[in-house]
C-alpha cells in the first residue's frame, strides 16, 4: 500500500508524536509499503528528504507566515484552520503520489478534508491529544477538565498558547469544523479513555473510532549505555517543561521530602518554562533522544505526575521498555497505561503530597520498585511493540481500500 500521513510534527522536531509518527513510518517501509509524510517546514529545514525510505515533504502554508500567531515561533504547527495554500499544494501531492491512504494526525486533518470528495481515497485520522475538541488542545481549564466550553472561557486559557491575532479564529474554526469530521472514513484513539471522550464528543459511533495505542521498538532496551557523566543516583522526569504537566506539583513534593537523591528534569522548552537548576534539581533542554535513553536506563524510577488529560504519553513506555517503575497521575490513559501497585503507583492529579508519598515509598523499598519495573517490561513487551501495534493500523488500512 502507499500510504500519505500528515502532521505538523516528525523529526528532528522534538516531541512524543513526531517520534511515534516516524517508528510507525519506518515499520510500515520495513513491511513493504511506500511512505510519504507531509509536515510543516520548521526554520533551516529541507523541503524535501528521505528519512530511511520514508519521503518527507515540508510545507509552508498561509498561517506559518503571519506574525503574532504563533507563542513559540521556533516550533509552528498547522493552525486549527483550513489552510488554503496546503490544500492547494497537498492537491498536487496526492495527484502525483496516488496513496492507497490518507492518515492525518493533528490540524493536518482540516487541509485535506475539503479534498475528499475530490480524491475518494479513505481517510484515517489518529488523535493524539484533544485538538478536535479543544483550541489549546488540552481539555483542562484551571486544573479541571473542559470539553465543549464557551467563547469567554476559552479566550482566558488560550492567551498562554497562541498570539493576539489566532485566539478568536482558532475557536471559531474548531466550533465549524466539527460538521466536517464525519468525511473521516475512521478515527485512532491511543487509549480508551480518549476513545470515550471523543466518541461522545463528536458523535462519533463506536464502529468510527477504534483504540490503538502508542508503540516502541522491541529492541528499546538493547540502546541502554553507560556513560560516566550520568548522576550515580536519581529519580527522572522527562516531558514538556510546563505546568500542565504537573512540574511545579514535582518540584514542591520533591522539595517536602528533603531528599540528597537528585531530581533531574529532562524536557522539551516550552513558552510557559520557568524551571532552573537548583540545589539537587537539575534541568536538561531539549535534550537528544539517545541521552534521555540514557538517563531512563540508569534511573531509580520515573515520575509523571501530569495534571492534563494525558493519552499514552511515550515517556510511560519508554519507563516500563527499560525496567522501571512510574509513579503517575491517575487521569487520563495514564490510568490504563500505568497499573496501580504493579507496574508503578497511581496518585491524585495536583496532589504534593501522596506524591511526596510515593517517591518515599519506592525509595524505602526498592525491591518493590525493581519488580514494578519487571512487571511493567513484561507488559510492555506483551502490549506495546511494533510486533503488536504495527499490523493494526496495516489490518484497518487494508479494511479501507
Amino acid at each position: 500500500m502507499k500510504i500519505l500521513m500528515l502532521s505538523s510534527f516528525y523529526p528532528p522536531v522534538l516531541g512524543g508524536m513526531a517520534r511515534s509518527l516516524q517508528r510507525l513510518s519506518h515499520e510500515l517501509i520495513k513491511r513493504g509499503h511506500q511512505v510519504t509524510v507531509c509536515t510543516i517546514k520548521q526554520s533551516g529545514q529541507l523541503e524535501i528528504e528521505d528519512d530511511d525510505g520514508v519521503k518527507v515533504i515540508r510545507l509552508h502554508g498561509f498561517f506559518q507566515k503571519i506574525p503574532l500567531i504563533y507563542k513559540e515561533s521556533r516550533s509552528k504547527w498547522h493552525a486549527p484552520a483550513y489552510d488554503w495554500f496546503i490544500s492547494q499544494k497537498l492537491a498536487g501531492i496526492i495527484e502525483r503520489e496516488n496513496p492507497d491512504i490518507i492518515h492525518t494526525h493533528c490540524w493536518f486533518l482540516y487541509s485535506v478534508l475539503p479534498l475528499k470528495n475530490r480524491f475518494k481515497i479513505p481517510l484515517v485520522h489518529s488523535i493524539h491529544d484533544y485538538a478536535l475538541v479543544c483550541p489549546k488542545r488540552s481539555a483542562i481549564k484551571d486544573n479541571t477538565v473542559c470539553i465543549n466550553s464557551s467563547l469567554p472561557k476559552c479566550l482566558s486559557c488560550m492567551t498562554s498558547f497562541y498570539g493576539l491575532s489566532m485566539i478568536v479564529p482558532a475557536y471559531y474554526s474548531i466550533s465549524e469544523n466539527r460538521k466536517r469530521l464525519t468525511y473521516v472514513d475512521k478515527y485512532t484513539a491511543s487509549c480508551d479513555f480518549a476513545r470515550g471522550i471523543h466518541q461522545k464528543s463528536l458523535h462519533l459511533s463506536a464502529q468510527n473510532i477504534v483504540t490503538i495505542p502508542n508503540f516502541l521498538l522491541s529492541n528499546t532496551l538493547d540502546e541502554r549505555e553507560q556513560d560516566s557523566d550520568l548522576p550515580d543516583d536519581f529519580i527522572l522526569y522527562v516531558g514538556w517543561l510546563a505546568p500542565y504537566k504537573g512540574m511545579d506539583v514535582l518540584i514542591e513534593a520533591y522539595q517536602k521530602l528533603n531528599l540528597t537523591i537528585k531530581l533531574v528534569v529532562m524536557g522539551i522548552h516550552h513558552p510557559d518554562c520557568h524551571y532552573r537548576s537548583a540545589g539537587n534539581i537539575t534541568v536538561l533542554k531539549d535534550v537528544p533522544h539517545n541521552t534521555v535513553m540514557k538517563f531512563m536506563s540508569r534511573c531509580r524510577f520515573t515520575v509523571v505526575p501530569s495534571t492534563c488529560l494525558e493519552l499514552c504519553p511515550t515517556v510511560a513506555l519508554e519507563a516500563m521498555s527499560q525496567s522501571k517503575a512510574v509513579i503517575a497521575s491517575c487521569i487520563g490513559g495514564l490510568r490504563e497505561l500505568v497499573v496501580d501497585q504493579e507496574t508503578g503507583i497511581h496518585v491524585p492529579p495536583n496532589n504534593p503530597d501522596e506524591l511526596a508519598k510515593a517517591i518515599r515509598f519506592l525509595l524505602d523499598n526498592s525491591d518493590i520498585a525493581m519488580q514494578m519495573g519487571a512487571n511493567g517490561y513484561q507488559r510492555f513487551r506483551d502490549n506495546y511493540t511494533q510486533e503488536v501495534i504495527v499490523p493494526q493500523y496495516i489490518q484497518l488500512y487494508r479494511s479501507l481500500v
